[in-house]
């Protein structure tokens, strides 16, 4: 059976490619201030924590998470945080390779894109000579500012979520 691809498909996950290749591609060369710039003001950034084996909190206003930003300014903060030099836990920054595939992405209207992708992230950490990887699912909504494509909601789902050291924007 061949599965045809519309050329609306196939531009809407072009579009999603390069917004999430280049999102990946930042966070790895520490390059914060263009990285940031590729969320909307008013983003959501969440990484929710598990509930038991099977699910995820769901609100994170009432429930746990291990990250929450619901403001791109959050997240701005923190990249002060680390360039001030005064965040130890970040001294030196691990360096990180972040691997995405199995995207999909879907138009859910003319100016905003869903996307659905696996991911892992390989960190070394350089003070202790030790490396882990991080895996586990993104949602990504992206939304049609002016004639750019901005990072309007993203959800993160770490499999493996038995942290050995410090977790942080940058390494998931």
């Amino acid at each position: 059976m061949m599965i045809q691809q519309s050329t609306a498909d196939a531009e809407t996950h072009q579009i999603a490619s390069v917004v999430l290749f280049r999102e990946a591609r930042l966070l790895d060369n520490g390059e914060w201030n263009d990285w940031v710039a590729m969320y909307q003001e008013d983003a959501l950034y969440w990484l929710p924590a598990w509930l038991n084996e099977y699910e995820t909190t769901r609100d994170p206003s009432t429930e746990a998470s291990l990250v929450y930003h619901d403001k791109r300014r959050c997240l701005e903060e923190r990249i002060a945080r680390i360039e001030s030099r005064k965040s130890i836990t970040a001294l030196p920054l691990p360096r990180t390779v972040h691997q995405i595939s199995n995207l999909e992405a879907s138009r859910t209207a003319s100016d905003e894109i869903m996307c659905r992708s696996v991911f892992s992230v390989c960190v070394y950490d350089p003070r202790v000579g030790k490396e882990q990887v991080r895996h586990g699912r993104y949602e990504h909504t992206l939304r049609l500012t002016g004639d750019e494509w901005k990072i309007a909601r993203k959800i993160i789902t770490l499999a493996n979520d038995k942290i050995a050291t410090v977790l942080d924007f940058y390494s998931i």
